[in-house]
């Protein structure tokens, strides 16, 4: 399967194009006619115009473009009989992330192509209808507006036009709708309506005509608050910062903006993809609040400040270092109280007629409202079916769960919430046609670590953010505390950020008297290393120190996270990078031996593609880590019986002692059978299994099977369906160390674009075989290289789904798939394999 998603986010006010080349194969999505196709994504503002174009030399192009209403357009042919070309153009109708589907003319066609797609500026604060806009049943042009209200807002909305009779329509949330023609006492040049919210959420403002076929230039005034000239509560800026602004003392070009207090919550958020962008806001009696990276992230500063009504606040924008310069996007929000005490409880029933997910599972809907700093616990419960909760933020990718609440019928979310605006919160089922009752309870409580001093209005200012930028070979001092945000663990953590280059070494090292460390440092491309005690010289952990050490293999800004080991520690901690050349440390064994299992050809169930050859992969990658080829032993397909693999153990665990590597390779079928006994390492009450030729092996039983060969070190990869259920069972034991396709509950994907079965076993091939896992190039893959390694080709290089996209996460072609590492008690410097000539 090949699935591009290219997130284009663009704010400059100029048009701007980016190229893209792929191939059209067999294994992609198809479309309902059975058309392969790729999509691209772009992040559009309302009004803003994209083009694409699409060109093969292989098969006959076709071109969809698909806006956040869902609208599209399409294009077979640039030109008349132009089949190697097509062309389309959209305006889009409102904020969201459009879609570029890539396809053909025909079924089945299939071969590569290049699409060049461009986003162009917004479009000017006049509109006009015309031929080819939107259309009413009864045949009026309309375009549409969105505005966003608080519970208890009023808004007064006019629309001018002397090119036609000019008719307003509101739809608001739930069944809400108002309409006028003339306002009263006026004009038939002007239509007007006073709304008045009596809940949170978007309204679409419909501007059209009163007759079928009339056009023309109009204008919208879409108010304020209680009708009155001022901000509107949703205001989007784009500029760009150049030479010629005016600039602060320190030498940064600054644009300045104002914004009117409505006693509510002002969200700042500043977006640029030219520059390092940094925020400051001051009130009207000389507070000041700044901002450099919202999470830590290089093109985004956000502020969330409380405001008096009526009060002016001025909004700064510039950048982090003096004579930066480009595009920039700058969105300035009202919104609620910035915390919700209490919790919303809902009950309702799932049932044949309610809405369904593409799977065919029922749906019920619920909405809130919230700002970035809030914490979301939603719970899920019913004792009818398997529950599945999903919510989907206003805009990135959705957050779901299946049984995180311990077991079936227990559904649990719990995560700090990073995007203003409108949270949908979907109750569905895991398989689809269940039914029955349920009972939905929304904790919304505040989760925010303070930056700046009080507001007079009585509540702090804050952002999520890093706490500093770090400096190489300075110490950091930082504080735990309960006012700061947490990982969705439920632990306090503090993100300091450092700039990194490609190919040079680096030490982060986190100490503590007061807690128990834990740190994590993500790479630009969103990488992962964590440690939790770091080994001091005598061989002990020390639970108050947490370090990690590594190449760097990637240039750009490195996200370094404090937090601790249990929720809930505080205490003041250190925090110091430094770089020393990485010497890699003695192999602890004298000999690998493996068994390597691969099958492709079922009789029992479906076959699969290139799993079989998945295991020879493997096989011949360590033979390049110094097995011998007597030392390893082969089963695919019809071999790989459960006779066969217990015969391999024997031999195996006649031969191995203390100084010997063991690697068990497995790639085919995995599944769950029900368990009867509980295990308290295994709440879920299912046993995981590699499915041999003949029969299935389950977790606790391979268990027994490792623990019979005596060898020192253990090395378990399961390229599998469900494989991450293993860590439980298999990796309890000393020496040992897993590595498993997808968590418990989740599919495994073909490879179908690498022609391997699955991506662990194409990933974990090139770690060794092509020595890529070897990352700072001292001839040695330890275990933090290899799960670093392992991390990133699935971060960057295994498809998720796209934003907004509702499939549970046993949807089988396995979008949601993430890699489970677990080193178990192996140390995270400890050479796995020397790879040096």
């Amino acid at each position: 399967m090949l699935r591009l998603f290219a997130a284009v986010s663009l704010f400059a006010s100029v048009a701007q194009a980016q190229t893209y080349s792929g191939r059209l194969a067999a294994g992609d999505e198809t479309l309902s006619s059975g058309e392969y196709v790729d999509a691209y994504t772009v992040l559009v503002q309302r009004g803003q115009v994209v083009r694409a174009v699409l060109t093969s030399q292989a098969f006959d192009t076709y071109l969809i473009l698909k806006s956040p209403s869902d609208e599209q357009a399409e294009d077979d042919d640039c030109s008349e009989n132009e089949t190697t070309r097509s062309c389309a153009e959209f305006v889009a109708d409102r904020d969201g992330h459009l879609r570029v589907l890539v396809t053909s003319f025909r079924p089945g066609e299939s071969g590569d192509y290049q699409v060049t797609i461009e986003v162009g500026s917004a479009a000017s604060a006049g509109h006009e209808l015309a031929a080819g806009d939107l259309q009413l049943q009864t045949g009026e042009w309309y375009d549409e507006h969105t505005i966003r209200l608080a519970a208890g807002d009023t808004r007064r909305i006019v629309l001018r036009s002397a090119a036609f009779d000019p008719y307003l329509i509101a739809l608001g949330p739930g069944e809400a709708r108002q309409e006028n023609d003339d306002c009263p006492g006026g004009t038939p040049e002007v239509s007007c309506l006073e709304l008045v919210a009596e809940e949170a959420g978007d309204w679409r403002i419909l501007a059209t005509s009163y007759s079928a076929g009339e056009s023309g230039a109009y204008t919208l005034d879409l108010g304020d608050a209680a009708g009155e000239e001022g901000d509107e509560p949703f205001q989007t800026h784009t500029g760009r910062l150049d030479v010629g602004d005016a600039t602060l003392p320190a030498g940064e070009f600054a644009d300045v903006y104002t914004a009117t207090g409505t006693g509510q919550s002002l969200v700042v958020d500043l977006r640029s993809s030219d520059f390092d962008p940094y925020l400051v806001v001051e009130s009207e009696e000389g507070e000041r609040f700044d901002n450099d990276d919202y999470e830590g992230a290089l093109d985004r500063s956000l502020l969330v400040l409380p405001t008096q009504a009526g009060a002016r606040y001025t909004v700064t924008v510039t950048s982090f270092a003096a004579g930066e310069t480009g595009g920039y996007r700058l969105d300035l929000r009202h919104e609620g109280a910035v915390a919700a005490s209490g919790v919303r409880t809902e009950t309702g029933r799932l049932a044949a007629g309610d809405d369904q997910l593409e799977g065919g599972e029922f749906v019920d809907r619920f909405t809130f409202s919230a700002v970035p700093g809030q914490r979301l616990r939603a719970d899920l419960t019913s004792d009818d079916y398997d529950t599945y909760l999903i919510v989907q933020p206003p805009s990135g990718d959705v957050v779901t769960d299946d049984d995180g609440g311990g077991r079936i019928g227990h559904s649990q979310l719990d995560f700090d919430l990073t995007e203003p605006g409108t949270y949908t919160v979907f109750v569905t089922s895991y398989a689809a046609g269940e039914t029955g009752d349920y009972r939905l309870a929304l904790d919304l409580t505040e989760r925010f670590g303070q930056e700046s001093s009080p507001a007079e209005s009585g509540g702090p200012a804050y952002a999520t953010t890093g706490t500093s930028r770090l400096d190489l070979a300075d110490t950091v001092t930082g504080r735990l505390e309960a006012s700061d945000r947490r990982l969705d663990s439920g632990e306090y953590m503090d993100v300091h950020t450092f700039d990194g280059r490609a190919g040079e070494p680096m030490r982060v090292e986190l100490t503590s008297d007061d807690f128990d460390t834990y740190l994590i440092v993500e790479s630009p491309s969103g990488a992962r290393l964590d440690n939790d005690d770091a080994v001091s010289a005598d061989g002990r952990s020390d639970t108050g120190r947490s370090a990690v050490e590594f190449s760097m293999t990637e240039s750009g800004r490195y996200r370094v996270i404090a937090t601790s080991y249990q929720p809930g520690e505080t205490g003041a901690y250190a925090l110091r990078l430094t770089q020393d050349a990485l010497q890699p440390d003695p192999l602890n064994y004298d000999r690998i031996m493996g068994l390597f299992v691969g099958i492709s050809d079922y009789d029992r169930m479906s076959d699969l593609e290139w799993t079989a050859q998945d295991a020879v992969v493997a096989r011949d990658a360590m033979l390049r880590a110094g097995m011998t080829a007597e030392d390893g032993v082969l089963l695919t397909d019809r071999e790989a019986t459960a006779d066969n693999v217990q015969r391999a153990f024997r031999r195996l665990a006649a031969q191995a002692d203390e100084r010997t590597l063991l690697v068990l390779f497995f790639s085919g079928h995995g599944g769950q059978y029900a368990r009867e006994a509980a295990q308290a390492s295994d709440p879920d009450g299912l046993d995981e299994s590699i499915e041999l030729f003949d029969a299935p092996l389950l977790d606790d039983d391979l268990d027994v099977l490792l623990a019979s060969v005596p060898a020192g070190r253990q090395l378990v990869v399961v390229d599998a369906c469900y494989s991450g259920g293993f860590s439980k069972d298999v990796i309890s034991r000393p020496g040992r160390m897993g590595l498993f396709s997808s968590e418990e509950d989740i599919v495994s994907a073909v490879a179908s674009k690498f022609e391997a079965g699955g991506y662990l076993s194409h990933f974990f091939a090139d770690a060794i075989a092509r020595r890529q896992g070897d990352e700072d190039g001292n001839g040695a893959v330890t275990a933090l290289e290899l799960s670093h390694y392992l991390g990133r080709r699935y971060a960057t290089e295994v498809q998720v789904p796209e934003a907004g996209a509702m499939r549970p996460a046993h949807d089988t072609r396995g979008e949601h798939q993430r890699l489970v590492v677990d080193r178990g008690s192996i140390g995270l410097y400890e050479s796995l394999f020397d790879l040096r000539p």
